[in-house]
C-alpha cells in the first residue's frame, strides 16, 4: 500500500463492516460459502493423492477463478471487532495492478531479490532460516551462526526465545518489549560471527503480539520483513494491523499469513486449497502485503508433508503462481526432528512440491513440528534450502515420481513422529560443528536426494 494513511481504509472497515460473530464465521459463513463455490466450479473430488503435485494446469486455473470468487464473497473477518473487511471487485482489480512482483532486501553482498515465480521455471527461490523454534538463550548465537554460515540461507527469522536474561518471556508485557530488543542484539552477534552482517531479517521471532515487533524493528537501519501471523485463514486482527501501520511508515516489507487447516472450518483438501488461494489474493488488497502466506496444514498430524496436505498446498501455489505476480510464502511443516530419517523424507516431499509448484519464498525448518525445545540444528536448515533451491526446475511429472518413491518410506508415521535429538546432543556447541556421526548421516541424506534426481546445490561448508 505504501503509506500509513492508506491502511485507514482497512482500519475503517474493522469498525464499519458487516457484523459477524467468530462462531458464525467459523461454523456457518465460511464453510457454507466454500461449499457453494466448490460446487459452482466443479471442484469437489479433484484431490489426486496419487499425484500430490498438481499436473493439471487447467484445474489450477479453475481453482484460481474460484478462489478469486471466494475472496470477493467473504473478505477477512477481524475477530477483535467481529466485523467483516470486505473487498469489492473494483478495489481488488486496482490492487491487482499494483502488485510489485519483486523486492530487494539486505545490504551489499547480502542483498537478494524476492521475485514471483511460475511452476518449474528454474528461478531459484529465496530461503529464510529458521522458523521460530524455541531455544535456550545460550544456544541462540551458536545455532544462528551455524545456520547462516551457509550461503544457501538468504535471510534470517528465528530461532525464538522463551526467556530474557533468565526471566520468563511473558506475552503482552514489558518482558516481550525487552525480548524484541534482546533478540535483535543476539541476531546481530550471530550474523557478525557468520560473516553475514547486513543480511535481511523477518522481525521478530520471539514476540507473540505487536509489542516485541515495535521494539525490535527500531534496532535495524535498513528495511526488514515484518512478521504478521494472523489467527487463521480468512482472518486478520489488530495485532497484525498495529505492525502494518508501523511497517508502512518506516518503509519495511510486510509478510502477512494465515494458515488453512484440512479438517477445520475450511473442510477437506479442495476447500482448504480454495481458502488458501482466497487468503493470498486478499493479503495485498487488504494490507499491502509484499509476501502473502497461506500454507495448508493437516489437522490429523499438524503438518503438510502427507498426500492431502501436499496436494492442497501444491494446488493453491500453482493457482496463484500461474495467474498473478503475488510473492508466495508458504511453510513446510516437518513433524519429525533432527537425526531422524523421517525429517529428511518430509523435507524432500514438502520442498520438491513447493518449488516445482512455483513458490517464491519459504522459512524453514520446523523440525519436530516446533513442539520440542532445542530440537533444531543448522543441518536441517541447509538440507531444506538445498532441496528447495535444487528442485525449482523439475517438472511436475518428475516431482511426483520423487514423491511417490519417498512418501511410502514415512507416511505411516505421520501423527506419531519422533522428536529426534537436540542441538547439544549432535553438535559441538562451542566449536559450532556437527558431531562426526551426524555429519556422516547428513552427507548420506544429501546423496540420497541427488540419487532421486534432485540437483542439490552445495552448502559451501561440507558439500
Amino acid at each position: 500500500m505504501g503509506s500509513s494513511a492508506s491502511i485507514l481504509k482497512t482500519l475503517d472497515k474493522t469498525r464499519t463492516g458487516k457484523r459477524c460473530t467468530e462462531k458464525e464465521w467459523d461454523f456457518k459463513l465460511v464453510p457454507q460459502t466454500i461449499k457453494e463455490v466448490l460446487k459452482k466450479y466443479n471442484l469437489n473430488g479433484t484431490c489426486d493423492i496419487a499425484n500430490p503435485i498438481n499436473g493439471d494446469e487447467d484445474l489450477a486455473d479453475q481453482f484460481f477463478k474460484a478462489g478469486y470468487d471466494l475472496a470477493l464473497r467473504l473478505g477477512f473477518l477481524c475477530p477483535d471487532t467481529e466485523r467483516i473487511i470486505s473487498v469489492n471487485e473494483d478495489e481488488l482489480e486496482r490492487a491487482w495492478k499494483q502488485i510489485p512482483g519483486s523486492f530487494d532486501i539486505g545490504l551489499g553482498k547480502e542483498k537478494v531479490t524476492v521475485k514471483a515465480r511460475k511452476p518449474s521455471d528454474g528461478v531459484t527461490p529465496i530461503f529464510t532460516g529458521p522458523l521460530s523454534i524455541q531455544m535456550d538463550e545460550e544456544l541462540y548465537v551458536p545455532l544462528a551462526q551455524g545456520i547462516l554460515s551457509s550461503r544457501l540461507v538468504d535471510l534470517q527469522e528465528g530461532p525464538s526465545l522463551d526467556t530474557v536474561l533468565g526471566s520468563p518471556l511473558l506475552a503482552d508485557t514489558p518482558y516481550e518489549t525487552l525480548a524484541g530488543i534482546y533478540e535483535a542484539r543476539l541476531r546481530k552477534e550471530a550474523q557478525w560471527r557468520a560473516g553475514r552482517s547486513g543480511i535481511g531479517n523477518c522481525v521478530c521471532a520471539s514476540a507473540s503480539t505487536h509489542l516485541g515487533y515495535l521494539s525490535s524493528i527500531q534496532q535495524y537501519d535498513h528495511p526488514q520483513i515484518t512478521l504478521c501471523l494472523n489467527p487463521a485463514s480468512m482472518k486478520i486482527n489488530y495485532t497484525t494491523l498495529h505492525k502494518i501501520v508501523v511497517a508502512n511508515e518506516l518503509g519495511h516489507f510486510i509478510r502477512s499469513e494465515s494458515p488453512t487447516m484440512i479438517g477445520g472450518y475450511t473442510g477437506g483438501p479442495e476447500g482448504s486449497a480454495l481458502a488458501s488461494i482466497a487468503t493470498d489474493i486478499l493479503q495485498f488488497a487488504a494490507v499491502g502485503a509484499h509476501l502473502a502466506g497461506s500454507p495448508t496444514y493437516d489437522l490429523r498430524y499438524s503438518g503438510n508433508c502427507g498426500r492431502h496436505g501436499l496436494w492442497s498446498q501444491s494446488m493453491a501455489t500453482q493457482a496463484i503462481a500461474r495467474n498473478s505476480n503475488i510473492l508466495l510464502m508458504k511453510t513446510i511443516n516437518q513433524t519429525a526432528g533432527p537425526f531422524t530419517d523421517m525429517f529428511f523424507y518430509e523435507t524432500i516431499t514438502g520442498f520438491v512440491a513447493a518449488s516445482v509448484s512455483g513458490q517464491s519464498f519459504t522459512i524453514s525448518p520446523r523440525s519436530a513440528g516446533g513442539r520440542a525445545k532445542n530440537h533444531l540444528t543448522p543441518i536441517e536448515a541447509w538440507y531444506s534450502a538445498a532441496v528447495f533451491k535444487g528442485s525449482c526446475g523439475l517438472s511436475a511429472k518428475k516431482g511426483n515420481e520423487i514423491l511417490n518413491e519417498v512418501l511410502p518410506l514415512f507416511e505411516d508415521q505421520l501423527g506419531h513422529a519422533e522428536d529426534g535429538v537436540s542441538f547439544r546432543d549432535c553438535w559441538d556447541v562451542k566449536k559450532v560443528v556437527p558431531n562426526d556421526d551426524y555429519l556422516e548421516y547428513y552427507l548420506k541424506k544429501r546423496q540420497f536426494a541427488i540419487d532421486l534426481g534432485i540437483p542439490m546445490p552445495g552448502d559451501g561448508i561440507y558439500s
